[in-house]
């Protein structure tokens, strides 16, 4: 009731089919493209179609073949006389929820809108979720049907002309990833990424705008850590087994909030002395306060600049590459982002660091020492507050901690630890983040590697909204500018300079 009306809204299944792409390079070649097998074998990909009008394909019977029921409420094609021709563009949209939560379905409402202003046909994916299916299903499961919707662009009413892929927070780590497995398979890559707020370092260790949002009503850091965990498959304890109806709900509580201090406490660590190692490098006649260098956050350095005499709105919808200009021609002086910058240092795959843990640090050195011969002889590798002992399962441990885990460096999980060679394949991006968000970071440091390997990027952060404004849409007018906002970014990505505009739909 609250969303703008269209005429096609179908879930199609697609079948678990391997099927043949070209090559780039070559198109005369071509690649398979697999079935999504991990974890949970062979099976169908749900998409949901979303369009505005009417458009050649979107009845056909092929297409039609492939509609699968949601029950008595199904949204079936509304009679027109005519049909609207193939849009030359296509959105792929991949949904957020933590990789654990939601669906196309409770995202529609500002798709049906997006199909509205930009005129073009959305397909927006329904990728399995964690625990059960963690990674790398999802991301499975988001190329195969990227790839599909490349190769029966004409059944979605599309020529597939431009393609951008969008998605908000897990969805737009899904797009940056599937990006990268496109250009690893060789296939065509999207035209562009428009990515609002998106998680690209899966790790739930501190960094500076996840602890300042430790108590983030929307998204507070201890669900963030279960989310991370959930996808990384290390949440494979069944919610029913004998320990934890022994601690009970208050036990569990008191459990969770004492493993997440501990984490706060070794990464915030771990973040300080990469930070200090950073500066370190610096040359004596160059170096600045450490105090300051600690102070200022990676957003505040990565954003911060000289107050402009016309406000700071007009800096705020600067690109990344904009920035990096205005420094570099400043020369009377050293600015807040220049000074800022050098005492980060380039942003290597090497040096983004502030979110893992070192291997050999202090802190794990004490807690060893903490541990009972029992706990080491079981590997147990972690730091209690004093007094808490952990109570240990008759089964003996069955996963890893995820901080130990090599799959959350892989860059197919982050993205933001991917080396040079994969993120020179990548698209221009546009990244909306947004102030009140533990995730802030992520979006800063990702922009900055593109900005540092001369990738096509721009970076907006927006004031007073909060992580996922995009389903709160409807709620205000700080919402509603963020939400057109992340059209506008997608518009650029469709009709880049000299080209048409797509005309929104009346």
């Amino acid at each position: 009731m609250a969303s703008a009306t269209v005429r096609v809204s179908r879930l199609l299944s697609l079948p678990p089919e391997a099927f043949e792409m070209p090559l780039t390079t070559d198109p005369k070649l071509t690649v398979t493209i697999p079935p999504p097998l991990a974890h949970m074998g062979p099976a169908p990909v749900l998409v949901r179609l979303i369009s505005y009008d009417l458009r050649e394909g979107q009845d056909s019977e092929e297409l039609s073949s492939l509609v699968k029921s949601e029950g008595p409420r199904t949204l079936e094609l509304w009679p027109r006389p005519q049909q609207a021709p193939r849009s030359r563009y296509l959105v792929v949209h991949i949904h957020g929820g933590g990789f654990v939560a939601q669906t196309s379905k409770s995202h529609e409402p500002y798709l049906k809108t997006w199909a509205q202003e930009l005129g073009v046909p959305i397909l927006s994916i329904d990728y399995s979720l964690a625990p059960e299916a963690p990674f790398p299903r999802a991301l499975e499961e988001c190329f195969y049907a990227y790839c599909w919707a490349i190769k029966n662009c004409a059944l979605l009413g599309s020529t597939g002309e431009r393609i951008c892929l969008a998605g908000d927070s897990a969805g737009g780590n899904l797009c940056f990833t599937v990006s990268l497995r496109a250009a690893a398979y060789g296939v065509r890559v999207p035209d562009g990424i428009m990515a609002a707020y998106p998680a690209t370092m899966l790790q739930p260790t501190a960094s500076p705008s996840r602890l300042l949002s430790l108590m983030d009503p929307l998204l507070p850091l201890s669900v963030l850590s279960k989310c991370v965990s959930a996808y990384a498959g290390g949440e494979t304890e069944e919610p029913s087994n004998s320990d934890q109806k022994a601690l009970g709900m208050m036990g569990l509580v008191q459990r969770d909030t004492a493993l997440l201090f501990r984490d706060l406490r070794l990464g915030a660590s771990s973040w300080l002395n990469s930070f200090l190692e950073l500066s370190g490098r610096k040359s004596p006649r160059d170096s600045v306060p450490i105090a300051e260098s600690m102070r200022r956050s990676v957003s505040e350095a990565a954003l911060d600049q000289p107050e402009d005499p016309q406000g700071t709105d007009s800096l705020k919808n600067l690109t990344l590459h904009d920035l990096s200009l205005k420094s570099s021609s400043e020369t009377s002086g050293t600015s807040e982002l220049s000074l800022s910058a050098e005492t980060l240092g380039p942003s290597k795959s090497s040096d983004v660091n502030f979110l893992l843990r070192c291997e050999d640090t202090s802190e794990e050195a004490e807690a060893q020492d903490e541990l009972s011969p029992e706990d080491r002889g079981r590997g147990i590798r972690a730091t209690f507050p004093k007094g808490f002992r952990p109570r240990r399962s008759s089964q003996g441990p069955t996963q890893m901690p995820i901080y130990s885990s090599p799959i959350a460096k892989n860059p197919f999980m982050s993205p933001l630890l991917a080396p040079e060679s994969m993120l020179q394949t990548l698209p221009p991006v546009h990244i909306v983040a947004c102030a009140l968000d533990p995730m802030l970071d992520d979006s800063v440091m990702f922009a900055r590697r593109l900005r540092s390997l001369g990738k096509p990027v721009t970076l907006r952060v927006v004031e007073d909204l909060p992580h996922g404004f995009l389903s709160l849409a409807a709620l205000c007018r700080e919402t509603r500018q963020a939400a057109a906002l992340c059209v506008e970014r997608i518009r650029l990505v469709l009709t880049p300079p000299g080209t048409t505009a797509p005309a929104a739909a009346v």
